[in-house]
């Protein structure tokens, strides 16, 4: 089943791992095994970013005034000094802190055998590309039109979760039609945590340690999910 890391590997018109193996001086199967090991901690942080409507409005507001597509469609575009500066604010509200972003780039170099260095270079672009990716996949910036839609302007009434129907619809265009009927919540809404955990989580294979590990990094930091 389709899920980020294919999402990723499907970037720069098929030639993402190829580029970033160039540009960190990686083969290309160390390439694909640093950004697998990647994933869990941006699962986990986005799971924690849906978890609480102050959180999400955060989240909503940063991201909307962001044009990551860029980083997703062009090659050369990931190797410019603005890239670093998004990718680490997109880190900074995904992570919460420098301290997570350093302890998940230790925990992947543990899972991987690259040095820490690399990975810590490697976490910007990725989490640039990532978040052009979701913002290709639902259509222009959806952060932006969450955001207005959250503060007043849009349309559902209190209850209303439009990070929720976004994820819907883009679980839709990239697993097929039926496959947003995943992560239905209790209020007749979707639950965004479980649509997160779906994107992230399909098709994985041999993660669990490393899911766990990522997890207990953002426990160590930022508390224990209530």
């Amino acid at each position: 089943m389709y899920n980020m890391f294919d999402m990723l590997n499907q970037a720069q018109n098929g030639a993402a791992m190829e580029n970033l193996s160039r540009q960190f001086g990686l083969h290309p199967d160390q390439t694909k095994k640093a950004v697998e090991a990647l994933m869990p901690a941006f699962q986990e942080g986005m799971r924690r970013q849906v978890e609480s409507m102050e959180a999400m409005q955060s989240f909503y507001k940063q991201m909307g005034s962001g044009n990551y597509e860029r980083y997703f469609e062009d090659p050369e575009a990931t190797q410019t000094e603005e890239i670093k500066a998004n990718g680490n604010d997109v880190l900074g509200q995904i992570f919460g802190s420098k301290d997570v972003s350093r302890a998940v780039a230790d925990q992947a170099a543990a899972m991987t055998g690259l040095g820490a260095d690399i990975m810590k270079q490697m976490l910007p672009v990725i989490a640039s590309m990532m978040m052009g990716g979701l913002q290709r996949q639902a259509g222009g910036n959806p952060f932006q039109q969450m955001f207005e839609q959250m503060m007043g302007g849009g349309r559902g009434g209190a209850g209303a979760n439009p990070f929720g129907d976004m994820l819907q619809g883009m679980m839709g265009s990239m697993f097929g039609a039926g496959a947003g009927s995943a992560g239905r919540g209790g209020q007749g809404g979707f639950n965004p945590a479980e649509i997160i955990d779906a994107l992230f989580t399909a098709g994985r294979k041999t993660q669990d340690a490393n899911t766990e590990a990522m997890g207990r990094i953002f426990d160590q930091f930022t508390g224990n999910r209530k």
